[in-house]
């Protein structure tokens, strides 16, 4: 059996090399002198299959109110010191239109986790809305929990095309001592959603958590077996950022030491680059949060997914999943030509204009089996 590191060099070379479980572990758990060809294969494989471009996804936090109560998130129900609001429609497409003015043709509408109608109803109108005024030329993602399949398909109705749900992580037993045991946050439940969403049509991102508490190696392999074995589109995945308002501070020096969150980040999006070619991740706010250069760091591993943050100022200090979120001051404009700037400084290009469909879900879609409803489905717009 080849060791991991001939492995990787027979990636880069572009071999067909499967990496086992103990490639991952081995890989993951290794010492610093990994990460060079780790990242070099990964690199090699992304030049391969969808090329050196960076899109540009702008991001609007509709609404930090949220009826879960997980133990690592500053929203959590329960958490007393967070100032509630949620955005009007008018709000919401003021900010899209904003980015659209600035050359945005891909936004991630996020909040927390709510079922209320009145909720629902304000994203199905930013839906319809984006659709009569940019028709094909825009994408919308949406990042708002796990939700019904009757809702989903409200929003599908609207216009909504693409969703993004982190499964956090895959294995149960840890999920169990990241949540209440309450019956409102099940596994089960998450798993459920994200297979709902890949089999009726929907572009289907998720994501793990990095580095929390108790976290292993083989629970971080287990991640990204879970990520390729349900087939998703896209990606986005971070460190674990204690926020002192939630139960999980308590156990923070049970987690990795910052560094190395930051480098268990950087190899997962290089493995899982290598395991899923054609997919989008995304270099998140947490990984640049922790590190300075976390964007330039991230699309060196392999990330090809860049997400500047739209929300209106009076609601951004608001939005604290974690502490020490990074809040840019800058106007769009500048934000764009800076991080233009920072992606050639890797040799990457930034493509504003482009919505970065995944090659992935064009495939997933065509591949035999899928069946007409899905794929029927998927064709009837794109938002």
């Amino acid at each position: 059996m080849m060791l991991a590191d001939e492995k990787l060099a027979a990636i880069r070379s572009g071999d067909a090399c499967d990496l086992s479980r103990r490639d991952l572990t081995d890989i993951l758990g290794a010492g610093p002198s990994v990460d060079e060809p780790l990242f070099h294969a990964a690199s090699a494989v992304l030049e391969r299959t969808v090329g050196p471009a960076v899109y540009l996804r702008g991001i609007v936090e509709i609404s930090n109110a949220c009826q879960k109560n997980c133990f690592y998130c500053g929203l959590r129900r329960d958490n007393p010191g967070v100032a509630r609001y949620r955005m009007s429609s008018e709000e919401v497409l003021e900010a899209l239109q904003e980015g659209f003015r600035a050359g945005l043709r891909s936004f991630l509408l996020q909040s927390g986790e709510m079922l209320g109608d009145e909720h629902i109803e304000t994203v199905a109108q930013v839906l319809s809305e984006c659709g009569r005024l940019w028709g094909d030329s825009v994408r919308m993602v949406l990042s708002l929990g796990e939700l019904p399949r009757a809702v989903l398909d409200r929003l599908w109705a609207a216009g909504g095309r693409r969703f993004l749900l982190r499964i956090e992580t895959s294995d149960r037993e840890l999920y169990g001592r990241l949540h209440p045991r309450d019956g409102i946050h099940r596994w089960s439940e998450r798993d459920a959603c994200l297979g709902y969403l890949s089999s009726s049509g929907w572009q289907t991102g998720s994501g793990v958590l990095v580095g929390l508490p108790w976290q292993t190696v083989g629970h971080l392999a287990g991640d990204l077996e879970y990520l390729r074995g349900i087939d998703i589109d896209m990606c986005g995945m971070g460190p674990w950022i204690e926020h002192s308002g939630t139960p999980l501070f308590e156990a923070r020096d049970s987690a990795p030491p910052v560094r190395e969150r930051v480098s268990l980040t950087l190899r997962m999006i290089a493995l899982l680059r290598i395991m899923m070619p054609e997919i989008n991740i995304s270099a998140t706010t947490a990984l640049q949060t922790l590190d300075p250069e976390g964007l330039e760091k991230g699309l060196q591993a392999g990330a090809n997914v860049f997400m500047p943050n739209l929300t209106p100022a009076r609601f951004r200090e608001n939005y604290n999943l974690y502490e020490g979120k990074v809040l840019v001051r800058d106007d769009l404009e500048t934000i764009i030509r800076s991080g233009k700037a920072r992606c050639g400084s890797v040799r990457r290009l930034l493509v504003p204009d482009d919505p970065g469909d995944p090659l992935h879900y064009t495939r997933r879609l065509a591949a035999p089996g899928r069946g007409a409803e899905a794929s029927g489905k998927a064709d009837g717009g794109v938002l």
